[in-house]
């Protein structure tokens, strides 16, 4: 049985050598990691800002959370247009539709994770969380709060920093899109200021 167990662990590792010496060091690391040379996944980077709270050594929250700026919008409708294959009139409705949009509201995505479910979850007049942009003195509260379901697949092909066990939301805030915010998520188990 150890004799077998051992070949395997050869064979095993024989073959990737040979798949690796086969590969030029680039594609070593676009097959390994897809993502990085992705131009969609390096804007969703840009504009992701991510911050932890922790009493002592125990996680309470991670939050992760994208600003849906021109830019990203750019980038996510050719994301978009390649995934599900649009035509380009489909492309340049979605476009119009999301220029629109962008003139009225803004838009982040939102993916928190608590190893304790209601922590995770948030609505409006929330007892936990109270969620808001700040600008200068004044503080702007969504006027929407959305649970996101849908498939995971999905999620993290638009949102690569999406696990199975967060909860993920869509914050609209009346004020069109700005170049740079900061959004302040507070409560009782701290707070989180994230800026872009």
């Amino acid at each position: 049985m150890q004799q077998k167990a051992n070949h395997f662990s050869v064979l095993l590792i024989f073959s990737i050598l040979i798949l690796l010496g086969g590969c030029q060091e680039g594609r070593v690391s676009q097959f390994l990691w897809p993502e990085l040379d992705d131009p969609y996944s390096a804007t969703t980077r840009d504009w992701t800002r991510s911050s932890s709270l922790y009493t002592g050594i125990e996680t309470d929250a991670i939050v992760h959370a994208t600003f849906k700026s021109r830019e990203w919008q750019k980038a996510y409708i050719e994301k978009r247009a390649e995934v599900y294959s649009l035509t380009q009139k489909e492309k340049e409705e979605l476009q119009a539709t999301m220029a629109d949009a962008l003139d009225r509201e803004t838009e982040i995505f939102l993916s928190l994770f608590s190893p304790k479910p209601e922590q995770a979850r948030i609505r409006f007049n929330d007892r936990l969380w109270s969620i808001f942009i700040q600008d200068q003195d004044k503080k702007i509260y969504p006027l929407e709060i959305r649970p996101v379901r849908q498939p995971l697949a999905k999620l993290q092909t638009f949102y690569p920093y999406v696990r199975q066990w967060q909860q993920n939301y869509i914050l609209k805030f009346p004020l069109p899109t700005p170049d740079s915010l900061v959004l302040i998520m507070t409560g009782p188990l701290g707070t989180v200021e994230l800026d872009w």
